[in-house]
């Protein structure tokens, strides 16, 4: 009975461990080197105390399933996982005696850590089932080592094979229970991961389709404004943004970039439609200073320029500036900014333009604000002050 008790502590410990590593790391270990360290760390204190806490047969024979965390950190962290924690079983069986004990346990993992780094590889490029299927066989060809090398160095008997039976058929039981486990977890895992990514380019594609026919409504307005006019100039600007439009614009991929050179003669493309309306009332000023190859999200400065201009400037008769900025910052990022020096606005309006509101006309900087988060988790910023003007920015990795 107690020798249960010992066994079940033993699996409680790795228990503890490893499922504290899935859920505060497990999602992040794809994506950070560091968290190989930590799974070392933990799967190495589940050996510590497996081996700290023996089950005891009798009092000459004892054992722990010092196995199963070893095999666990070779399978899922690799080689210097596996070398580290069989370093750690070394050091501390020598910590404890130098006897038989350690020479079978030297030589134990002499001859089966090399055949687990070997299947290390074959383990990661397969798929669940056969996962389990390797690490079964893993475990089982290391428990044979064990037989054979402590027979060998202790001698044959009865008592000892029988133990080791036993010892085979726990640690049997106890890799299926954590290899099964642990690769339902991450199955979970990446279907969450892929619903993420999946709802994500959904939303994006969702702002995309409300900003396309946005920009087109308000630049054929205004193109319409110029019809009586001054005729001319406004077939002359249709025709501009009709060619434009079929050879710049494509969405058929939700992943698609575009260029900063195309994105800016997109603005320019605009400016020139409302200059053609509003005259002298409009000033553009450009201070590009990044290489225009960039890929940025398509969209995401037109609808900015469109705003200073029609809610920042035009509110007022005498016009204004807008200043238009992209600079390559030192710390590998551009940063993006639209300055006019019109109307401005309030603390409070500055806080509900970036809210959702369904009942709004067009698009609005929220739907700016949620693409460029969806993409780069950074969030659009916005500083303004009635009577002198608004300044809107953000920042994307180069």
């Amino acid at each position: 009975m107690n020798f249960i008790k010992d066994v079940l502590l033993q699996l409680a410990f790795i228990a503890t461990l490893v499922f504290s590593f899935q859920i505060f790391f497990a999602e992040r270990a794809e994506r950070n080197n560091h968290v190989k360290i930590i799974l070392s760390v933990f799967l190495g204190l589940a050996i510590l105390l497996c081996m700290s806490f023996p089950a005891y047969v009798n009092s000459n024979i004892h054992m722990d399933i010092r196995i199963v965390p070893l095999l666990l950190g070779t399978l899922y962290g690799g080689w210097r996982t596996g070398l580290f924690l069989s370093v750690i079983i070394i050091l501390y069986r020598s910590y404890l005696g130098v006897d038989l004990g350690l020479y079978s346990t030297i030589l134990t993992l002499l001859f089966s850590v090399p055949v687990l780094l070997f299947f290390q590889k074959h383990f990661t490029k397969s798929k669940k089932k056969r996962r389990i299927y390797i690490a079964l066989i893993l475990s089982i060809y290391y428990c044979f080592v064990g037989i054979i090398i402590t027979s060998s160095v202790r001698g044959i008997s009865f008592k000892v094979l029988q133990v080791q039976l036993i010892y085979l058929i726990i640690i049997i039981v106890v890799v299926l229970f954590f290899i099964s486990l642990n690769e339902t977890i991450n199955e979970m895992l990446r279907k969450n991961q892929q619903l993420q990514s999946e709802a994500k380019d959904a939303e994006i594609a969702f702002l995309r389709s409300q900003i396309k026919p946005h920009f087109l409504y308000n630049a054929l307005n205004s193109i319409a404004a110029l019809c009586i006019d001054e005729p001319n100039k406004a077939e002359e600007l249709t025709l501009d943004l009709s060619q434009y439009l079929r050879s710049s614009f494509d969405f058929k991929q939700l992943d698609s970039l575009a260029t900063l050179e195309n994105e800016l003669e997109l603005v320019k493309a605009y400016i020139n439609i409302e200059k053609a309306r509003f005259g002298a009332r409009l000033c553009v000023e450009y201070d590009v200073d990044a290489n225009l190859d960039i890929r940025i999200p398509p969209l995401i400065l037109q609808p900015l320029v469109e705003n200073a201009i029609r809610h920042g400037l035009m509110s007022s008769l005498q016009g204004g500036t807008v200043k238009i900025s992209v600079k390559k910052e030192a710390d590998a990022k551009v940063s993006f900014a639209v300055e006019d020096n019109g109307c401005g606005m309030s603390e409070k309006k500055r806080e509900e333009i970036l809210k959702p509101d369904v009942n709004k006309k067009g698009v609005g900087l929220w739907n700016i604000s949620q693409r460029i988060k969806l993409l780069y988790g950074n969030s659009l910023r916005i500083e303004s002050a009635e009577g002198i003007g608004t300044k809107v920015f953000f920042d994307i990795p180069a």
